[in-house]
């Protein structure tokens, strides 16, 4: 083998050589790994003969010891750092113990491999407590069980929601508290003007965002069409990492795989990670029946808390490779060609734009009370409110998939917080935070809705408490924000969305008096003075505006996406958003109790969702 005026080859070559490699590509290796004063395994590998992974199984072979592939192993650790004996991305690291004996991993230099067979020869009992793996999945290794959870924490510990401010929660009762015994000690007349003022400035504010939003949707459908120059099928795309956290979905894997088959991207390009909880068995079970090409890998999480949605794409977001990352959830449908509509877009805008959000399409509709308001919610959403805080250049909450980011960005600011509830609201303001763009673009991924009113509730109540989580968060130094955001964002935001809190909060209390009312227990006040007549005119102006403006928005949506709207279901929409008012109700006993517990949304509940074509 090793030929005339040629060394012979190194032990883990000749093994590959027994594998099937052909002596003329080992060869070759080896005379340009004396040319360039390299080792020849290093030539194999750097030069794409064989993988790493391949290399190091090799050498594993010839020192007599196991190999250890991706995800095979996690390091032991203290207060999240792995426990390593030597340079952390070669090890040795520790990895476990067998029988009360370490067992260590090691990743060697190439320039090494001599050396360390060597030694592990001569020391056999020494030898049966390592494994030798690949440097990339020691690096993998490495990151799982690193900085990618604790990330924002670190980095920017007053942007994260586990960050409870005790002393900023105790001022807040005491102001409030103050404030409250100021206004039962003042005159019904002053307590009076103060409520109905910021009632009608919250109903004015929402109402007109939301009439202002369906005016200008009325214009022609935004579309976008891959130029013919992106049909190229010599154009290099870039390297796109599609995340899909899941935990019990085991039902719907297979519609699940076959909808992120269909996207029409160059699969040596493309890498899809589904991120499973280690606990996920069934789960994990019915990805592996269904045979997943190479481009499709499966991600077992380690044990920690908080278990939320946020914390396994921080896991899943160190393991990107792609130039830019995009979420799906279990349910989702997204257009085939979503991905290179992103990449052509994000080619062309500036390197400010961090996030392009696809629009959001109930698929579902039709099954129940719940997911036709649902339906009807999302299409003012998507068609309405989030292009038109686009177009103006205001900052919006993303919402929990189908958002595109560029991946520098993401990790710039932090990633996601993995212990808000709502990590996509927060995230949206983050990135705005730090002087990124979002965007939105068309192209659409069709989703389940809720059915049941428990699952709806529940995933409602997770929304709120997030939203709570996020305002608590980024008013935690309201002149900071202010600087960051700028006076005029930071106003339309706290009017629309804080007008909207508000008018949730209050729906189960407008509802109360209504039915008090029609059931004769209580009649409207006279107004006794000028004062009183001036508020009762205010408030109804205010009330018809908001609620008005919310009906008229919500039947212009439905009939542009093609929902055919029945009277019944703007008739009924107040009703939907009492019980949203309950769902804020619980948000806040959770906020207190559980802050960082996930109401998990249950998937697969409709029998009439569209089948995938």
């Amino acid at each position: 083998m090793g030929g005339k005026g040629m060394e012979p080859l190194p032990e883990e070559l000749r093994i590959l050589s027994a594998r099937g490699v052909s002596s003329s590509v080992l060869q070759s290796a080896s005379k340009l790994a004396m040319d360039q004063a390299l080792s020849a395994s290093e030539v194999l590998v750097k030069g794409g003969y064989v993988s790493e992974d391949t290399l190091y199984s090799a050498f594993a072979e010839s020192c007599g010891v196991p190999f250890l592939p991706l995800g095979s192993f996690r390091p032991r650790t203290i207060n999240d750092n792995p426990l390593t004996f030597g340079h952390p991305a070669v090890g040795p690291m520790l990895m476990g113990l067998d029988n009360g004996t370490p067992v260590y991993v090691i990743t060697p230099h190439y320039d090494h491999f001599e050396a360390v067979r060597t030694l592990l020869r001569r020391h056999p009992a020494f030898a049966g407590q390592v494994r030798v793996t690949a440097p990339a999945v020691m690096g993998h290794a490495r990151a799982l069980m690193n900085s990618p959870a604790t990330d924002l924490e670190t980095r920017y510990p007053d942007l994260s929601a586990k960050h409870r401010s005790s002393r900023n929660l105790i001022s807040s009762f005491v102001i409030g508290g103050l404030l409250a015994s100021a206004l039962l000690l003042a005159p019904l007349g002053l307590w009076l003007v103060l409520f109905v003022a910021a009632l009608s400035t919250a109903c004015l504010t929402s109402g007109l965002v939301r009439i202002a939003s369906a005016r200008a949707s009325l214009g022609s459908c935004a579309r976008f069409d891959l130029p013919a120059a992106y049909n190229d099928p010599t154009i290099r795309w870039p390297a796109y990492t599609v995340l899909i956290p899941l935990y019990r979905e085991m039902n719907i894997v297979p519609g699940l795989v076959y909808a992120v088959s269909r996207l029409d991207y160059p699969a040596d390009r493309l890498q899809i990670l589904f991120l499973l909880e280690c606990d996920d068995l069934e789960t994990a079970v019915a990805l592996r029946q269904l045979d997943l090409p190479a481009h499709m890998e499966i991600v077992i999480l380690p044990d920690g808390a908080p278990r939320t949605k946020p914390r396994a794409l921080s896991y899943g977001l160190v393991q990107a490779r792609g130039e830019f990352v995009t979420v799906f959830d279990a349910e989702d449908r997204p257009d085939p060609d979503q991905l290179k509509k992103a990449a052509a877009l994000f080619s062309e805008l500036p390197p400010y734009f961090a996030c392009l959000q696809a629009r959001l399409e109930i698929d579902n509709a039709d099954d129940s009370f719940f997911s036709r308001q649902f339906a009807l919610e999302y299409a003012g959403l998507f068609d309405q409110l989030l292009p038109w805080f686009f177009r103006r250049g205001l900052p919006f909450p993303l919402s929990g998939t189908s958002n595109h980011f560029r991946k520098d960005a993401l990790d710039h600011v932090g990633g996601w917080d993995r212990h808000n509830v709502t990590e996509d609201a927060d995230l949206g303001i983050r990135l705005a935070r730090f002087r990124y763009r979002t965007g939105v673009f068309p192209s659409t991924t069709r989703e389940e809705a809720p059915v049941r009113f428990a699952n709806w509730f529940a995933q409602r109540a997770r929304w709120h408490k997030g939203w709570l989580q996020t305002i608590s968060v980024h008013i935690r130094d309201p002149r900071l924000l202010i600087s960051e955001l700028g006076a005029r964002a930071c106003l339309i935001l706290a009017g629309f969305y804080g007008g909207s809190f508000v008018l949730t909060a209050l729906h189960p209390v407008f509802a109360l008096l209504v039915l008090a009312y029609g059931a004769g227990l209580l009649g409207l006040p006279a107004p006794e003075t000028w004062v009183g007549a001036l508020c009762l005119w205010v408030g109804g102006i205010a009330a018809a505006v908001g609620y008005g403006g919310a009906l008229l928005a919500a039947w212009i949506a439905a009939v542009r996406t093609g929902l055919q709207p029945r009277p019944a279901d703007l008739i009924l929409m107040p009703v939907y958003w009492v019980f949203a008012g309950l769902a804020f109700y619980r948000s806040v006993f959770e906020l207190v109790r559980s802050p960082y517990h996930w109401n998990k949304t249950e998937h697969g509940e409709s029998k009439r969702r569209q089948r995938v074509a």
